[in-house]
């Protein structure tokens, strides 16, 4: 009997024991289950809101970047028409925009209102105060329109002109947000509510009308704003209407806006209904624990299917972008990308996943994001933003500006960076093409320049050219017409002497008059490139001595020709003899004598001095000595007559023929001119005449 007790005692144990076993099992198996699908879930909804800011990010840095280039290229212009501002403010569909100057005037205004033009925005606008005087681009809280008066959120960007900072601002109607139907489909989790929010807590964009009439969230939703009063990333639960929600809130990078969503408990962990259910009957019921299981494996597949398809649905918003967007691990290799951003390389999806970041961008700029990656690696930043270029596979060059934001797991490790790009090639282009027009500008400017200095050098010629003629071709005129009447009134009365000393007056003012024609028409032939030198090998004492026969008797007994026999140089004959006799005619009348002409040979070169004993040129007036209409203002010069041509007509004439030309004061006394002439021999005589024979022949 008591055998058979403790059978049934021990049969009545063991099924009891399985049963608790499993139960106890079953039980855990299900919180278990439980705790890891909310978790998964809720990593899931925040996720799902983080990528949401980045979106919005990228959407406003897109509608930012777009803003520059259309402005660069229609409203960079000294004045800008109406036609213009109207066609760039269409082009983004925007209600109302604004255009100001450096100084935070209206420039335009859309729709049209007169009454703006020339206010001053600045004290109303902060967006438009930090354009205009950060020169960075700004996004405004909620506002209400300066043309319009109705609650908008505005797009400033700056740019620069040729004629000043100007900002081109873009305003977006709150109600008409192009925003909130993106947040309409931003999550699929029924009864969600998504708000974009500015700094002071109105409402930017919604996924539901905002009954409020100031758009405040903290009237629409006071237990949710209440949560929300720290700034940055929240996340966390409340109650309202008697039921539990969760919430989620990321800031929008580049604004001061932050991206909210909240769903009620009920949907958002609607997917586990069933699965609880199940597992409270499966340990109510030992026979039916396996049924249970299988229900439990069924209903987590489900789940899991469904966050799957829901998972797929927010992969949309990634995949459609019109901005670039990748996956990039640790080691820069690409995990995930976009069309766009395979569009803009060039690859296609599979080929790029076989890259890393290293080889799509120019070798060049490669080292650009070294620091910048290891200081979002220590924590410092979280991702970082600049502007560097791309290769696509065909080779071509793509300018791209680039935001990476590092992910990090549940340990708050490192995981992975989201990498968005901007192609902004375009901009580059036309960037480049503005410096390059800047700089034509800048050479059109000098080239005018240069024009204007030249004229302004030709006016300053022709005056000093009217002033001597006024006095220098005067002076001989009048002196030749006092004579001349003189002699016609009182001939018969004049002694012949007087006769003869008139008559003599009258031919020196008539060589002065001469040789001051002689001077001008030189000049003006040294002007107009019509004396061309023609060297030919020159016996330099024969053309000396010629020289010096143009002076007076009595002047040239003062000369001193010293040249060794049979020196030749290579010189135009007719320039060279002008040459000298305008020196030596200089040192007879500035100088004193005896007057020096010497030569000698300096290898290839043979140097004549033309000097004289007078008191020389004073030291300040060398540099001006051989320019045009050129007069000293002190010592013997002053009381000299003289056109300033003579020593001008020298250099001009040098310089055709490749004849140096210089000065230096005389020991102990006076001036030397120093003329370095070609060396030539008298074979060259010998064949250059031969040469002229045959041409004859």
């Amino acid at each position: 009997m008591r055998n058979g007790t403790w059978t049934g005692v021990r049969d009545l144990l063991l099924p009891a024991a399985i049963w608790l076993v499993l139960c106890v099992v079953g039980a855990g198996a299900l919180s278990w289950a439980q705790q890891s699908s909310r978790t998964d879930l809720l990593e899931r909804f925040d996720a799902r809101v983080s990528l949401g800011s980045q979106f919005v990010s990228s959407y406003v840095q897109d509608v930012l970047a777009r803003e520059r280039t259309q402005a660069e290229r229609f409203l960079s212009g000294k004045t800008v028409s109406d036609e213009d501002f109207r066609r760039s403010v269409t082009t983004f569909g925007y209600p109302a925009a604004v255009l100001v100057d450096s100084r935070g005037r209206v420039l335009h205004v859309e729709p049209r209102n007169p009454a703006l033009i020339g206010k001053n925005l600045l004290g109303g606008y902060a967006h438009l105060r930090t354009a205009v005087l950060n020169g960075t681009p700004a996004v405004s809280a909620v506002v209400p329109s300066a043309s319009r008066h109705v609650a908008v959120t505005a797009f400033a960007m700056p740019y620069e002109t040729a004629y000043g900072r100007r900002v081109f601002s873009g305003a977006v109607e709150v109600a008409r947000s192009p925003l909130s139907s993106y947040l309409t489909k931003a999550l699929s989790i029924p009864g969600n509510r998504v708000y974009l929010v500015d700094g002071a807590g109105r409402t930017v964009a919604a996924n539901r009308a905002v009954t409020s009439r100031t758009g405040a969230l903290s009237t629409a939703e006071p237990a949710l704003a209440a949560k929300l009063r720290a700034s940055g990333r929240v996340a966390g639960t409340y109650t309202s209407g008697g039921a539990g929600w969760t919430f989620s809130a990321y800031p929008v990078s580049g604004t001061g806006w932050r991206l909210i969503a909240t769903v009620p408990d009920s949907a958002l962990y609607a997917p586990l209904s069933g699965a609880t259910t199940a597992g409270r009957v499966g340990l109510a019921t030992a026979a039916t624990v396996g049924l249970i299981a299988v229900a439990v494996a069924a209903r987590g597949a489900r789940s899991r299917r469904e966050l799957r398809l829901s998972e797929q649905r927010f992969r949309t918003v990634f995949d459609r972008s019109l901005v670039g967007m990748a996956i990039v691990d640790l080691t820069g290799r690409f995990r995930q990308a976009n069309q766009a951003f395979c569009t803009m390389l060039g690859y296609s999806p599979d080929a790029l996943l076989q890259l890393t970041s290293a080889d799509v961008t120019h070798p060049d700029d490669r080292s650009a994001t070294d620091d910048p990656v290891r200081e979002a690696l220590a924590g410092t930043t979280p991702g970082f933003t600049l502007e560097k270029r791309y290769l696509r596979a065909d080779g071509h060059v793509v300018h791209g500006a680039t935001t990476a934001t590092l992910l990090r797991d549940l340990e708050n490790q490192p995981a992975q960076f989201t990498v968005q790009v901007v192609d902004i090639t375009e901009r580059k282009r036309l960037e480049a093409e503005e410096a390059a027009a800047r700089t034509q500008l800048a050479e059109h400017a000098d080239e005018l320049e240069r024009t204007n200095d030249d004229l302004t050098d030709a006016r300053d010629r022709m005056a000093d050219f009217v002033a001597m003629l006024s006095h220098d071709v005067r002076q001989p005129i009048t002196g030749i017409l006092g004579y001349a009447e003189t002699l016609a009134d009182d001939w018969e009365h004049l002694p012949e002497p007087r006769k003869k000393q008139y008559l003599l007056g009258i031919a020196g003012a008539g060589h002065r008059l001469n040789g001051l024609v002689e001077d001008i028409l030189t000049v003006a032939q040294l002007d107009a490139g019509v004396l061309t030198p023609k060297a030919v090998p020159v016996e330099l004492r024969a053309a000396l001595h010629d020289a010096v026969l143009t002076l007076p008797p009595d002047e040239a007994l003062d000369v001193t020709v010293s040249v060794p026999d049979g020196t030749y140089v290579r010189a135009d004959p007719g320039h060279l003899q002008q040459i000298v006799t305008n020196l030596l005619g200089n040192a007879v009348k500035y100088g004193a004598p005896p007057f020096d002409l010497t030569a000698a040979a300096r290898g290839a070169i043979v140097e004549l001095c033309v000097c004289d004993h007078g008191e020389g040129v004073p030291p300040e007036f060398v540099p001006q000595l051989f320019d045009r209409f050129s007069r000293a203002e002190t010592g013997v010069a002053t009381t000299k007559r003289g056109t300033g041509l003579g020593l001008y007509i020298v250099r001009t004439l040098a310089d055709a023929g490749r004849i140096g030309l210089g000065y230096r004061p005389n020991r102990p006394t006076g001036a030397c001119f120093v003329v370095e002439l070609a060396a030539s021999s008298p074979d060259a005589v010998t064949t250059a005449a031969s040469a002229v024979r045959e041409r004859g022949t």
